[in-house]
């Protein structure tokens, strides 16, 4: 699969690598991303010096699941968050997730706007708490 490298300063450029397709540990699942969603720390970690596949919102459909994952199956719509600064990010043909950052995409809601919901989402509930 390929993935979106963006390595640090003083480079600071995207390069599109070829990787292979994360494997899910038992509580994880992969995706197959439809859209990616862009936040300001997917620039700012290579800015800080932290290169890698900073992409974390995603939206697609599940590929695959581990053995403990019971909430989703292979085909499901969905939007996952995934695990900042750990391999298999959303800037790449299939992204890593915790089943419990995942969430199914309801028919009406569009892998865009899914993809514009999980970090984004996180931070809004937690401001009104």
């Amino acid at each position: 699969m390929k993935q979106t490298y963006i390595h640090a300063k003083p480079e600071f450029r995207g390069e599109i690598q070829e990787i292979d397709v994360p494997i899910p540990n038992d509580d994880q699942l992969v995706i197959k991303v439809v859209y990616a969603g862009s936040n300001p720390k997917d620039w700012k970690l290579p800015d800080l010096g932290k290169p890698g596949n900073s992409g974390d919102d995603a939206a697609g459909y599940v590929h695959s699941v581990g053995k403990n994952v019971t909430e989703f199956k292979e085909g499901d719509r969905v939007a996952i968050f995934h695990e900042m600064l750990a391999p298999g990010g959303t800037f790449a043909e299939y992204a890593l997730a915790w089943e419990h950052t995942t969430f199914h995409l309801p028919k009406n809601t569009s892998f865009e706007e899914g993809a514009a919901i999980p970090l984004a989402g996180k931070f809004a509930r937690c401001s009104l708490e």
